[in-house]
């Protein structure tokens, strides 16, 4: 556990891999989320703004399972949970690498690229548009508004991000397709009256698959590209097959979670993790970066290796609020990964570009990915050698 002091908000952050694991099983109802104007005591004692952006994130979006909990949220989680299926996201394994294999041949010739801007970006976002079947023209809508949203500046984002939605699931119920929208859509409207969720609660729960199916796998594929390309030696196992990309994506996932830190939970009653005593109505972080680090979870934790069994690290959360989109975000970095460096075997870092400015990861304390990420596709200059 740690101390955390964000912009005079005191909070404390669960750092160790078992102490996260444990407070993500809980299903007692010792930790809770959402509901900061209840469940948080700084904001009902008057000491954080109720109306300030990060108590609109961990607040959540109303009728979102991100922020319920117990039956509720297993109740909202259900048709997610039925209809967001390996099989549909498999489905998607023919666009997923129609997309890499078109990004790939407009980066072919190119003396140097940004791979997070040309590749990473618009796969994602392409993959998305496809699952929640957004017209293509709205397709920018989406990475906009998840950027918004972890930037922690537009607590308006979240109204405009549900009215986006709610428009798209009304659409998809007047004229349904074979997209994930249109199956939550019709799958309601044959559900109970009790069971039924309505467009503003599916609306709410397509809006933290937006959030947590673009930022973060995008986040990740950068931060895969450019671990694969400082580690060559970890590259060539892959490359040449001593190791299946399945294992290594895992490994990235461990090592260069594109997660860093996500609120929050809130204590309901005087408790303790790791021997640390936490107080009723405590914020508690999920410091899902430092657990990857933790050597009593891991052996030599910092160092990258391509071939380690990373199974049960956390990259996903664990608990009943595992990451739905766990499945997806592998299917696309197992596409994407062998696809780029297959494509350009001699792929290599611009040196020139890959300044500090441009390798220092973005400015969030919850996101950890590289601004950009400038290579050469056919391999570093002669002078650069």
């Amino acid at each position: 556990m740690a101390a955390v002091d964000l912009a005079g908000v005191n909070a404390l952050a669960v750092t160790h891999h078992e102490a996260l694991r444990t407070v993500l099983a809980d299903r007692t109802g010792t930790f809770v989320r959402g509901g900061a104007q209840q469940n948080w005591r700084a904001v009902r004692e008057g000491e954080v703004d109720p109306n300030s952006a990060l108590v609109r994130l961990v607040g959540g979006s109303i009728g979102s399972l991100l922020t319920a909990n117990g039956a509720e949220h297993t109740r909202l989680r259900k048709p997610m949970q039925t209809h967001f299926t390996r099989r549909r996201v498999e489905a998607l394994r023919p666009r997923v690498e129609r997309l890499a294999d078109e990004l790939l041949a407009d980066m072919d010739g190119a003396g140097s690229v940004d791979v997070k801007d040309r590749f990473a970006w618009p796969l994602t976002v392409g993959v998305l548009v496809g699952l929640l079947g957004v017209d293509d023209e709205d397709a920018p809508v989406l990475g906009d508004i998840a950027r918004r949203v972890f930037e922690l500046s537009d607590p308006g984002v979240y109204a405009e991000a549900n009215s986006f939605l709610r428009e798209l699931v009304a659409k998809r119920r007047a004229d349904p397709g074979e997209d994930l929208v249109s199956a939550l859509a019709a799958a309601d409207d044959a559900s109970e009256e009790a069971d039924r969720l309505g467009d503003t609660q599916i609306a709410a729960n397509l809006v933290l698959l937006v959030i947590a199916g673009f930022e973060t796998t995008m986040g990740t594929l950068a931060n895969g590209v450019r671990a694969l390309l400082t580690h060559p030696d970890q590259l060539e196992r892959v490359t040449e097959g001593d190791v299946e990309w399945a294992t290594a994506v895992e490994e990235i996932l461990r090592r260069y979670t594109s997660v860093s830190l996500l609120p929050a939970v809130f204590s309901t009653a005087d408790t303790e993790v790791a021997g640390v005593a936490v107080p009723e109505g405590e914020m508690l972080l999920l410091a899902y970066g430092a657990a990857a680090l933790d050597p009593g979870a891991w052996q030599e934790p910092d160092t990258f290796d391509v071939g380690r069994d990373a199974r049960g690290h956390l990259a996903f959360g664990h608990g009943p609020h595992l990451c739905l989109g766990a499945p997806l975000a592998r299917l696309e970095l197992t596409v994407a990964l062998p696809r780029l460096f297959e494509r350009f075997p001699d792929l290599a870092l611009d040196s020139g570009r890959e300044a500090a400015e441009a390798a220092a990861p973005v400015e969030s304390w919850m996101m950890y990915h590289p601004q950009q990420v400038w290579v050469h596709p056919k391999g570093a200059p002669a002078a650069a050698r």
